[in-house]
């Protein structure tokens, strides 16, 4: 019970801080600056640092409950972050998708299945802390928000139409540090975790970069790079179990090419 009640704080406080955002006005400033030789622009600074902001108190949230799990084997910072980045994840996403409720009433409606997905969220992160003991639905519930989240944000960053140097970026971090929680297994594998999904990450920067210069609707390209997520953390998942063979290489290929040949027919 005393579980339930920390998770409920840490939503009802971000909550609170993911509705400011909304009310608050945020002044209309323009910052460009020079990165590796690109002039870039940012539109309002302020804005961009309360969203990251709000991500931060979602994952220093989830730290929190984290933590006072009784079977916690291992505090070492590269474990502990792999249970930070889908409510962090989240509620970033929250800032970019709450904005298009079409009312107030949607708007709040909206505010609501946010906290009820953070909270389960949160609970199931703490309930992976001890795999062995973890119910079949938590697993279930980790993959099917860390897949959900990848694919909003491919489509959001994608349709921003920013320079590749930008979306690329967002997408290979996006898709690195959601690799990495789906990825997680024990203290002991946390390194090759780490390493798969950085490459993974860089695997879908290089993908989005190439898409960029290639006319297609964001529909079709999001899709498009959470296909190639979907098979990369698969295939990563089954090597780390040690059961990956060429069995499961040409499963993961069948799939891959259906859902190409749906994709491109869209």
């Amino acid at each position: 019970m005393l579980t339930y009640e920390r998770i409920s704080g840490v939503v009802s406080l971000t909550l609170i801080g993911l509705a400011l955002y909304f009310v608050l006005n945020f002044p209309v400033q323009v910052t460009s600056f020079m990165l590796l030789g690109s002039p870039l622009t940012v539109d309002s600074p302020q804005r961009w640092l309360m969203i990251v902001l709000l991500g931060v108190l979602a994952m220093a949230g989830a730290d929190t409950v984290i933590r006072t799990h009784p079977a916690l084997s291992s505090r070492k910072l590269g474990y502990l972050a792999t249970f930070w980045v889908l409510p962090g994840l989240l509620v970033i996403l929250a800032t970019q998708t709450l904005g298009l409720a079409p009312s107030p009433l949607a708007w709040a409606g909206g505010l609501v299945i946010v906290g009820l997905l953070l909270w389960l969220t949160i609970l199931t992160e703490f309930r992976q802390v001890a795999p062995a003991g973890s119910s079949l639905w938590s697993r279930l519930w980790q993959q099917f928000i860390g897949y959900a989240i990848a694919l909003l944000f491919f489509i959001v960053i994608y349709q921003s139409r920013s320079r590749s140097l930008m979306s690329a970026t967002g997408v290979m971090l996006v898709g690195g540090m959601v690799a990495l929680s789906l990825l997680r297994s024990t203290p002991e594998q946390i390194s090759k975790t780490w390493i798969f999904a950085a490459i993974i990450g860089l695997s879908l920067g290089q993908i989005t970069w190439a898409l960029n210069y290639w006319r297609t609707g964001t529909l079709n390209a999001g899709l498009l790079i959470f296909l190639v997520f979907y098979v990369l953390v698969g295939v990563a998942q089954q090597q780390l179990l040690g059961t990956l063979t060429r069995r499961t290489l040409a499963e993961f290929g069948a799939i891959a090419a259906i859902a190409l040949a749906v994709i491109l027919n869209l």
